[in-house]
């Protein structure tokens, strides 16, 4: 495995709440200029049935990032998502309950959910924040609880995906503007004091060199395996554009592609 765990601020306990929110913020509205969230919503619905109430159980969600886009898209295919936002250091300061979407305010170890948490599993572009251990703990948790999982990266670990996280700050000043609502402190270490758009570049740069390829993917699931439960591991090919993202999901018999 040739992944790099490298430093992101997003990551360390020290980082100021004020600036985290920042960036979730900014991320949230650059998912709207993407197509991940529908792309993702595809494969997603693989795991869901038409017209029937599924539970998703969305881990490390921060304060939701693409979940709502997410959520849209589903909707608009005749799938009637409920989704819970659970982290293990849920932002008590942000707790979306809008329609389909509410926000779990206990913390949750994406590696040992609680029971009462039923339902499909979903990751959206945070798997890469975990180690390999970690990561292996997450996928083992729910292979051994045959609990549906969904995992879906924004990243790649390759040298185009990596040559695109160059324009990250020229985004973030683009952007920011669009963020609604946009806090005085947005606008404050955006513009005034640009320490935003060089985090959000590092975290975003070093995030490509963090994702699991499709190899690192069957390598963590190897040992993983039973008749009643398998995995689909690919990459998410993205309109006009080279580079595809990776994808796994796991799937309970009984659970049709």
């Amino acid at each position: 495995m040739r992944r790099l765990h490298l430093f992101e601020f997003e990551d360390q306990s020290w980082f100021p709440a004020t600036l985290r929110r920042g960036m979730t913020n900014y991320l949230a509205a650059a998912y709207g200029l993407t197509p991940f969230p529908k792309l993702w919503a595809e494969r997603l619905a693989t795991l869901m049935k038409p017209e029937e109430v599924s539970q998703i159980v969305d881990l490390g969600s921060g304060s939701g990032g693409p979940t709502r886009r997410v959520v849209k898209a589903l909707e608009e295919s005749g799938y009637r998502p409920r989704v819970l936002l659970t982290d293990l250091y849920p932002d008590n300061a942000v707790q979306p309950s809008e329609g389909p979407i509410q926000y779990w305010p206990d913390p949750v170890d994406a590696s040992n959910v609680p029971t009462e948490l039923a339902g499909v599993r979903t990751m959206f572009a945070s798997f890469h924040h975990f180690g390999p251990a970690a990561a292996k703990s997450i996928l083992r948790d729910a292979f051994t609880r045959r609990r549906p999982l969904g995992i879906f990266e924004a990243t790649s670990r390759t040298p185009r995906a990596v040559a695109t996280s160059l324009v990250i700050p020229i985004l973030v000043l683009l952007l920011t503007p669009t963020i609604r609502p946009v806090s005085w402190l947005q606008i404050l270490f955006t513009y005034l004091i640009p320490v935003l758009p060089l985090v959000i570049f590092w975290d975003g740069l070093i995030s490509q060199f963090r994702t699991y390829s499709v190899g690192d993917l069957r390598e963590l699931t190897s040992d993983l395996q039973a008749p009643d439960y398998g995995w689909e591991i690919g990459v998410i090919q993205i309109p006009r554009l080279p580079e595809g993202v990776p994808y796994l999901i796991g799937r309970p018999s009984g659970i049709p592609k």
